[in-house]
C-alpha cells in the first residue's frame, strides 16, 4: 500500500505524478515527517486542530514575530514553558531579522537555549529565509521531510500574501538539495499549495462534496495549460491573468481531482467542513 504523502512516484527515472491528501494534516500517518512554521499572523484555528499538528512535528520554527503569535496562542502555557514545563511546545528554531519579535520574547527563548538564527538579508522575506534555515537544519542532521506546513493566518496585507506565494515558487531554489516538494499554506479556512508542472492527484474527502466546498486553480506569472478532472467546471482554455482564472470552483463528486499542467500553478481549497468534523484528529 502506497503512503499517500509520498510526493513523487518515479517510473523509469521519470516523475509520473504527485499525490496529495489534504486530510493528512489532521490525521497524520505515523511515518510522515513534517515541519511546522509559524508566521507573524494570528492563528485562528482551534487548539484541537493546531496542538496535535505542532506536537508531532519533527521541526518547529517560529518566524520572527511568529514567536509572539505562538506564545499568545498557547495562552497560560506560555509562562509554563519558561519554567521548564511542556518542552513539546518550545520551537526548535526562531529565525528572522527580528524587527517584529518582542525583545523580551527573544531573551526568554534564549534562556531555554532555543536555536536563534538572525537573518538580516533584506533581499529575502522572513519566510524565504526560514525555508533556507530549515533546509540547513535538515542537511546538518540528515533529516528528510515529507511536508512543511506554514500557518499564515487569514487575510492581512496583500503584498505579504503575494510575497508568500512568491516564496512557494522559489522554494526549490531556496532549499536546494533539501527541498521539500510539499509546502502547504494553512489558514483559518483553507489550504493552498504550489502544483509544479506535471501531473497531480488530489484526494477530496466526501464531506467536501456534501458541503459544495470551494476550490481554485490560480496561475501566477505565466500562462498555465492545465487539464483537470473532478472539478464542477474543468477549465477548457489556458489559465492566466487577463484571461481565465479558476476561482470559486467546486467538485463534481469524484473522489479525486486530477491536474495536468505545463506550468507551476497554485491550488487552493476550502476546509471549513473538515474543521467542523468532531473526530478530526
Amino acid at each position: 500500500m502506497t503512503n499517500s504523502i509520498d510526493a513523487v512516484m518515479p517510473v523509469n527515472g521519470k516523475i509520473l505524478e504527485t499525490l496529495w491528501n489534504p486530510v493528512e494534516i489532521f490525521k497524520r500517518p505515523r511515518q510522515v515527517k513534517y515541519a511546522v512554521l509559524i508566521t507573524n499572523r494570528p492563528i485562528s484555528l482551534s487548539e484541537d486542530v493546531v496542538m496535535p499538528i505542532w506536537k508531532e512535528a519533527m521541526i518547529k520554527i517560529a518566524i520572527d514575530g511568529g514567536a509572539d503569535v505562538w506564545l499568545e496562542y498557547i495562552g497560560p502555557l506560555a509562562e509554563e514553558i519558561f519554567k521548564g514545563n511542556y518542552p513539546e511546545l518550545v520551537p526548535t528554531l526562531i529565525t528572522g531579522d527580528f524587527d517584529s519579535i518582542l525583545p523580551e520574547t527573544l531573551n526568554k527563548f534564549k534562556s531555554l537555549e532555543v536555536q536563534i538564527i538572525e537573518t538580516q538579508d533584506q533581499n529575502y522575506t522572513d519566510l524565504s529565509k526560514a525555508l533556507i534555515q530549515l533546509a540547513v537544519h535538515c542537511k546538518t542532521r540528515n533529516i528528510s521531510l515529507d511536508v512543511v506546513y506554514v500557518f499564515v493566518g487569514n487575510g492581512g496585507r496583500f503584498d505579504h500574501i503575494m510575497a508568500t506565494i512568491n516564496t512557494l515558487y522559489k522554494s526549490k531554489t531556496l532549499m536546494g538539495d533539501n527541498h521539500v516538494e510539499k509546502i502547504i499554506l494553512v489558514s483559518g479556512n483553507s489550504l493552498s499549495w504550489l502544483l509544479r508542472a506535471g501531473k497531480h492527484r488530489i484526494k477530496i474527502p466526501e464531506i467536501l462534496h456534501e458541503k459544495n466546498s470551494w476550490a481554485g486553480l490560480i496561475p501566477m506569472g505565466c500562462t498555465a495549460n492545465a487539464s483537470t478532472t473532478g472539478l464542477k467546471w474543468n477549465p477548457s482554455t489556458p489559465l492566466n491573468f487577463g484571461g481565465m482564472v479558476s476561482t470559486s470552483n467546486t467538485y463534481d463528486g469524484s473522489p479525486e481531482v486530477t491536474v495536468n499542467t505545463d506550468s507551476d500553478i497554485i491550488w487552493t481549497m476550502g476546509i471549513e467542513p473538515l474543521l467542523e468534523m468532531t473526530n478530526i484528529c
